[in-house]
């Protein structure tokens, strides 16, 4: 076909990029992230340097969240394991996005033997616990950066296949779809122009969604041993650190907690406000 006549176009986009303008939890996660970035980088002392004179010091002026037994600043590695596990959590999402996206909508779409092997291998996966199937695999794996991101996006992304077949046997049989196939449009393009921008609605919130999903697991299997090596903190193996220390040193697990708390608040908003502005009710 030399032309095609039939567009495709996100719906709602307007009405999300002006509802999210809007709304300050937007920023704020934009602050925080930008943060997680920027203060590793400038903060005078470093994640891993020692001082063992400065040992379990509260809260100052010097050390804003106190330091940890080995005398280091748990400002700069509170800061530090926020960009581990943003980092960790968006490689998974972005994994579990392309697999789901790619064999559920694929399997909606083509049907028979293929929806149905899909849909088998959905199902099994969706039987298990997401956090013990990402368990088993770091386990096996050992752990690592990339072991982590990979278990948790395996782990997950049976969610967005099953939601992303329902999502392309709905639009696979609209007008604009059909008359595509007349027109004589491939069965490949016809999937990633003219249905696939039409089921990222639902994908898009679950992906926002979800981040506060990932970080809580990557939290999770940080906090059993499972998660970043040292001398690289993360959220959950900090938590895990002061655990022993919690009734002489609380700073050491309170402050990586609200780190951790206000991270998944601010990515639920962000996601509420996402699908809200895609609601073609609002």
């Amino acid at each position: 076909m030399s032309e095609s006549v039939v567009t495709s176009t996100i719906p709602g986009g307007t009405s999300v990029v002006s509802a999210l303008r809007r709304d300050w939890p937007v920023y704020i996660l934009v602050l925080w992230v930008l943060a997680a970035l920027l203060i590793p980088e400038i903060w005078p002392d470093s994640y891993f340097e020692t001082n063992y004179d400065a040992a379990l010091e509260g809260p100052s002026l010097r050390h804003p969240m106190g330091t940890d037994p080995l005398g280091r600043d748990l400002f700069v590695r509170v800061w530090m394991g926020a960009r581990i596990s943003l980092a960790i959590a968006a490689l998974s999402r972005l994994l579990a996005l392309v697999l789901g996206t790619l064999l559920g909508g694929w399997a909606g779409y083509r049907g028979g033997w293929l929806d149905l092997a899909v849909m088998r291998v959905v199902d099994v996966m969706l039987a298990f616990p997401s956090l013990l199937l990402a368990v088993a695999l770091v386990a096996l794996w050992g752990p690592s950066l990339v072991s982590l991101f990979v278990a948790i996006g395996i782990a997950s992304w049976a969610e967005i296949a099953r939601l992303m077949r329902a999502q392309v046997l709905s639009v696979k049989t609209t007008e604009y779809v059909q008359a595509a196939g007349a027109l004589g449009c491939e069965p490949i393009p016809l999937f990633f122009r003219h249905i696939l921008p039409n089921c990222l609605t639902p994908v898009l919130v679950w992906t926002t969604t979800g981040m506060a999903g990932a970080i809580l697991a990557e939290a999770g299997l940080s906090f059993l041993g499972l998660g970043v090596e040292p001398p690289l903190p993360s959220w959950g193996a900090l938590i895990a650190q002061g655990w022993d220390e919690v009734l002489r040193a609380p700073w050491l697990t309170f402050f990586p907690g609200l780190a951790l708390a206000i991270t998944v608040i601010l990515f639920n908003v962000v996601g509420d406000r996402l699908r809200e502005g895609w609601d073609p009710l609002q």
